[in-house]
């Protein structure tokens, strides 16, 4: 017989969204819990319209309104939650495929948390997103948070979440991002993980000597592992941008050491070595991007590019396609 399944949401102003998200679990979920933190809108309305238990909370908020602590509100849709098992969604993401392997693991007893694939725009990674609610703790960090979650884990790339992201009316998930990482290393400068956030973003935004900074430190604390190729290529991407051919390379073959089976390493390594007319060796790597496949264990969004569309023009432009 299968667990009974419980799915946590936390939201706010999603009534462009929220019916398509909730519309694609129907059938698999016994309860929806949802928190709303300060919505304006219909979303409340929608939610119960789909069976919802809601909940109003908003002590995740700034005097602003603005949220400061996803994990708070995470924390408050968990406590809602009756079923055995949790799965997180939020209102701009949609189950695309694989509600046949969600039951699955609700009724093998076979894992206690279940990474699954995670799509946005070109981007593909992995997530725990499915866990059993005995095996759970409590959601950490103010923004990009995570859930401690004990027992078996597994993954399933055959359960797949979609975002699509709608921003219309709200403040941009980049803003968002840099003022609560920057609140969130008020308290703790030596946050590797939120510094590596940081990084990112400041890297997206063209603030690219910051980012070097940022992602520089991330890596000498050297405290978040799971992101250490990812700073290691950012930082290598960053030095490529400023002109920083050498520092790019060193970077690049940093990053390949941590983990060869990733594209964008040595996509990256053979920019920089095409920019100082090292033209063989950078066929060589361009070559070897080619032959790379993304990672199926990918913690973090793989650069779909890197894996065919840049290695395969790049070699074209050389006149150096393979056979």
């Amino acid at each position: 017989m299968a667990a009974r399944l419980s799915v946590c949401m936390i939201v706010r102003d999603e009534s462009a969204v929220l019916d398509r998200c909730l519309a694609s679990l129907a059938g698999l979920v016994d309860e929806l819990c949802i928190v709303d933190t300060g919505s304006v809108d219909d979303t409340p309305s929608i939610a119960r319209r789909h069976g919802a238990r809601m909940a109003s909370f908003t002590a995740c908020n700034d005097d602003q309104g603005r949220i400061v602590d996803f994990a708070l509100a995470r924390n408050a849709a968990l406590a809602m939650a009756t079923g055995e098992w949790v799965l997180q969604i939020d209102a701009d993401e949609v189950l695309e495929a694989g509600a046949d392997r969600v039951r699955h693991w609700l009724r093998s007893g076979e894992a206690d948390c279940v990474a699954v694939r995670m799509k946005s725009g070109g981007a593909e990674w992995v997530s725990q997103r499915l866990f059993r609610r005995a095996q759970a703790s409590t959601y950490r960090s103010r923004i990009h948070e995570y859930v401690e979650c004990g027992g078996i884990a597994a993954r399933d790339v055959g359960i797949r979440i979609v975002n699509l992201q709608d921003k219309r009316g709200k403040e941009s998930s980049s803003d968002r991002n840099r003022r609560l990482c920057e609140l969130a290393l008020a308290e703790n400068p030596d946050d590797a993980r939120i510094l590596f956030y940081l990084a990112g973003e400041n890297r997206k935004a063209g603030k690219l000597q910051e980012a070097v900074e940022q992602f520089t430190r991330c890596i000498a604390l050297g405290t978040f592992r799971q992101g250490l190729y990812r700073a290691m290529f950012q930082l290598g991407a960053c030095h490529l941008m400023l002109g920083r051919w050498a520092a790019a390379m060193d970077a690049a073959r940093s990053a390949i050491a941590l983990d060869g089976r990733y594209a964008e390493g040595y996509c990256l390594l053979a920019d920089a070595c095409a920019c100082s007319e090292r033209l063989d060796e950078a066929r060589r790597h361009y070559r070897t991007a080619l032959a790379c496949t993304p990672p199926a264990d990918a913690l973090f969004p793989v650069e779909g590019w890197a894996y065919d569309a840049h290695p395969r023009r790049r070699l074209a432009a050389m006149g150096a396609l393979p056979a």
